[in-house]
């Protein structure tokens, strides 16, 4: 063998243990369940090995080289293709988490006093309407706690706490359960704590502070759900 194909043929065993070194730490660190498959630079580099000291053509190692670059360039796009593969379950794990973990926020988190009105910033994300129980559009009429509106005069609900604006709500409890939180779409987090004779079927009682607010809120229709 000439001491130029000598000299070709030494790069290209080095280059074929790289690629297969490549390949291994590739799997490594990509996932270790998942293994990059080497079975075509563990072939050449067999074949390579077993050719040392024999006089190959300037032809041979040029088809050698090719298919060493040829693996290389497999190796290096399934590598690629497992990490991208491996960012995105990652990614997705992450936003599963973030999504679960807001859930129940919304579960655990006290009812705050609120003034009642629709804001789109409070339209049901894909988390409440995925994990959520919907109940449909309902009507929504608004009542204050004064004994014309509530049917007693010290503000107190069918649960016994006191009426507040942004927390309580009034529902037909055959539904809706007294004590379950409400997510009103457009409106937030409520608490069913009242009933009303005229509260049936799909129609809920949203409570506020004053007659004029009632008056001023009309009527409104919203989807409902249920947070399970």
């Amino acid at each position: 063998m000439s001491k130029y194909l000598r000299k070709r043929f030494g790069k290209l065993i080095a280059a074929a243990l790289a690629i297969s070194s490549l390949a291994s730490i590739s799997a490594g660190a990509v996932d270790s369940t998942v293994a990059v498959d080497a079975a075509p630079v563990a072939v050449l580099s067999s074949n390579l090995t077993s050719s040392v000291g024999t006089a190959l053509t300037a032809s041979e190692i040029t088809t050698a080289e090719q298919a060493l670059a040829k693996a290389k360039a497999e190796a290096e796009a399934k590598a690629k293709a497992e990490a991208e593969a491996k960012a995105k379950a990652e990614a997705e794990a992450k936003a599963k988490a973030a999504a679960a973990a807001k859930y129940n926020t919304l579960l655990s988190e006290p009812v705050a006093t609120k003034a009642v009105a629709y804001s789109a910033a409070l339209l049901a994300d894909d988390t409440i309407k995925s994990q959520a129980t919907k109940l449909g559009n309902y009507k929504l009429s608004f009542y204050c706690p004064c004994a014309e509106c509530n049917g007693r005069s010290d503000a107190k609900t069918a649960m016994g706490t006191t009426m507040s604006e942004g927390r309580t709500i009034a529902v037909d409890s055959s539904i809706i359960p007294l004590g379950s939180r409400v997510y009103i779409d457009g409106y937030g987090v409520f608490i069913a704590e009242d009933t009303g004779g005229a509260i049936k079927g799909s129609r809920i009682d949203v409570c506020v502070s004053s007659h004029g607010r009632a008056y001023e809120l009309g009527i409104k229709y919203a989807d409902i759900y249920v947070l399970d």
